[in-house]
């Protein structure tokens, strides 16, 4: 069963869009606590222009997030979360707490690993949106900038790579998540440079993370415009 084939009963919505990695940061968090059965999937739909203009928003989602951001969660509880590691934070939370997130000294190197993985996603989109907008109004440096930044992401995790190590009897924590999932982006846009030229130990780990049922369930696809 892929990701958008859920129950539609369930009590959490989630507001989706194949083609966010923050949307599948979310996805595979909720697959791999084993609790994607209590999330109504929405899916959205996102003009292209939507990278530069405001477009007509998916019913229920601008009055869920004033933002309208992908991906928006609204809680068993009626409380909306337009942030996907706060997101995640819930997920975890109403999974038992402590699965994909570490407690104690743990969480912080965790954390910190996963700001510089997150950090990546944010700069992928950005030079996603930005080649979105007309090609006489794209700006090269910022283009350039962007590219700087994941590349030094990468640089930073590949000296990290030993702490992606999932135990087998573990699920993996949020930071090998948003890493396998900034992998996962930088391979589907073609424009994005190849991760594995000289980030050897994490080109190994990707290659086996890709494989998880989470990840395979969950490969970007483009959005529907209408």
């Amino acid at each position: 069963m892929s990701w958008i084939e859920i129950e539609r009963n369930a009590g959490m919505k989630l507001y989706w869009t194949p083609a966010s990695p923050f949307t599948r940061k979310v996805s595979v968090s909720a697959q791999e606590l084993g609790i994607s059965d209590r999330i109504e999937v929405i899916p959205t739909k996102w003009p292209l222009v939507w990278a530069y203009s405001t477009i007509p928003f998916t019913p229920g989602l601008a009055e869920s997030n004033p933002m309208a951001r992908i991906p928006t969660l609204v809680t068993d509880a009626g409380v909306s979360l337009g942030d996907s590691t706060l997101i995640c934070q819930h997920l975890d939370a109403v999974a038992g707490g402590g699965r994909l997130i570490p407690t104690g000294e743990a969480a912080w190197r965790m954390w910190s690993l996963y700001a510089v993985a997150d950090g990546l996603l944010e700069a992928q989109v950005a030079m996603r949106a930005e080649r979105l907008r007309p090609v006489p109004n794209q700006s090269e440096g910022f283009l350039s900038k962007q590219r700087d930044r994941i590349r030094r992401c990468f640089d930073r995790i590949e000296e990290r790579a030993g702490e992606l190590a999932c135990p087998p009897d573990a699920l993996p924590n949020l930071a090998m998540i948003t890493v396998g999932v900034a992998c996962g982006y930088q391979d589907w846009r073609e424009w994005l440079f190849d991760f594995r030229e000289g980030h050897p130990r994490l080109a190994a780990w990707a290659a086996g993370f890709v494989e998880r049922p989470s990840m395979a369930s969950t490969r970007p696809s483009e959005t529907p415009e209408h």
